[in-house]
């Protein structure tokens, strides 16, 4: 048995050459059943040797790596036959290999920029085998060739949409990337308070695709804070430590007390970080990783739990989703206002900033939730985190009947106030507290 490559093709043949038996050869027929059976357990076992070697040779198409074959800058790989989300991209089928048919269509996208091999803002092309595409005219493209000038740019659309309770209404926006033809692929949903300056919570679909996202891409050096806040107040300032500092201590009356939780060394995890809702690592493509980098896709969030609890959590959800056959529906919110004990004694809410009247904007979270939702089988879970690394019973804090135990691939410290006070609901309990979780049927627990 011997593999030889095809030419002009993109697989390989398995040839198999039987000698012809020589006159007056030592062959004969096998003496007893014994014999027999051995020569077809051998001729099975020979059948079954070629099978796996032939699935192990790449069908004839198109294969790039996510994390071995990007162009940089990379370009927005789209099915022209898919939908305006998640599923308007091609994803890995196997590990981060995406795979192309001979012939099928994908469109190069660099919305905000151009391709560096026609100056356009979008190709289509062919998979015509390996890694060559080829265009309308006839011109060919190696996959490497087929990336943008500068990154894609990644903006937001007003849904017309809104979210949030009976008594507080607010509006839904959209990120995602938009097209030089209108077209808007939307990779996550944010529903926003715009009077006090916070996001209620995050949506998108994760595929089980996510097993093979481009790991380590680097992140954007700034986030986008959009025309979202009163004219004037910059989100950026607001996050950093010189500010918070000065803002809890203008709450609690003291700046010593302020710099005891707010701790200035650079080593420290004692300081509101930027917590995604929507993490990055929750995309495949390096390019939709950075669509995650606007302030409304933020809360401040201590980094003692961004970086523990909040942090496991995110992950096994992505090892869990990259486990399934069918794609999740992940609701990612904030809740109530985290407090902190005053120079008196007695607790304050805490906030970043100020708006033009004095009121208080851009509210620390008492707690951070996060839905797990599978709407094929109505199955869900819900996770509440405490963010407050000081209180052992913050009073906002809202508890439920534990399932933790049921969910054996979450490895995270739960009752650790430190990294972050957890428990694991059932979502219609925790929905009936947690009123901006959206209205979901929900028949039985997600494990």
């Amino acid at each position: 048995m011997a593999p030889n490559k095809s030419p002009g093709s993109g697989y390989v043949v398995v040839e198999f050459k039987l000698a012809a038996p020589r006159p007056h050869s030592n062959l004969r027929p096998p003496r007893n059943s014994q014999e027999m059976r051995v020569l077809i357990i051998a001729g099975v076992l020979l059948v079954i040797a070629a099978a796996a070697y032939s699935h192990s040779i790449p069908r004839a198409g198109c294969a790039i790596s996510i994390n071995q074959n990007l162009p940089d800058p990379q370009a927005l790989v789209i099915n022209p036959q898919g939908t305006f989300d998640i599923f308007g991209f091609f994803l890995p089928q196997s590990g981060d290999i995406v795979t192309f048919d001979v012939g099928q269509e994908v469109l190069f996208a660099c919305p905000g920029a151009t391709l560096n091999v026609t100056g356009t803002a979008e190709l289509l092309a062919n998979c015509v085998d390996g890694t060559t595409f080829q265009q309308a005219d006839g011109t060919q493209h190696d996959f490497s060739q087929l990336g943008c000038t500068k990154l894609p740019f990644h903006t937001y659309q007003d849904t017309g949409r809104l979210c949030g309770r009976p008594d507080q209404i607010y509006p839904i926006y959209a990120f995602g990337f938009e097209l030089s033809n209108g077209d808007f692929y939307n990779l996550y949903e944010v529903c926003f308070d715009p009077a006090n300056g916070n996001t209620r919570y995050s949506v998108f679909t994760q595929t089980p695709e996510i097993r093979g996202y481009q790991s380590g891409y680097p992140r954007p050096s700034s986030f986008i804070q959009g025309p979202f806040y009163y004219n004037g107040f910059d989100i950026y300032q607001a996050y950093t430590r010189d500010n918070q500092t000065a803002a809890i201590a203008n709450i609690v009356g003291s700046m010593d007390l302020a710099l005891q939780y707010v701790n200035q060394s650079f080593d420290s995890s004692f300081y509101l970080a930027r917590g995604h809702l929507a993490a990055k690592a929750d995309y495949v493509y390096g390019a939709h990783q950075r669509a995650t980098f606007w302030y409304l896709n933020v809360a401040p969030q201590w980094q003692t739990f961004n970086e523990a609890n909040w942090a496991q959590l995110e992950y096994d959800c992505r090892t869990y989703a990259g486990q399934r056959s069918s794609p999740l529906k992940v609701f990612t919110g904030t809740h109530g206002q985290s407090v902190l004990p005053d120079i008196n004694g007695d607790l304050q809410p805490l906030y970043l900033g100020l708006d033009p009247n004095n009121n208080a904007i851009v509210h620390v979270p008492e707690i951070f939730w996060k839905v797990l939702y599978d709407p094929q089988t109505q199955e869900g879970v819900a996770f509440v985190g405490s963010n407050n690394p000081y209180l052992e019973n913050p009073p906002g804090f809202i508890k439920c009947t534990d399932v933790c135990d049921q969910l054996t691939w979450l490895l995270w410290d739960p009752k650790n106030v430190t990294s972050g006070l957890s428990y694991c609901c059932e979502v219609n309990e925790l929905a009936q507290t947690i009123l901006e979780i959206p209205e979901l049927t929900v028949s039985g627990l997600l494990t």
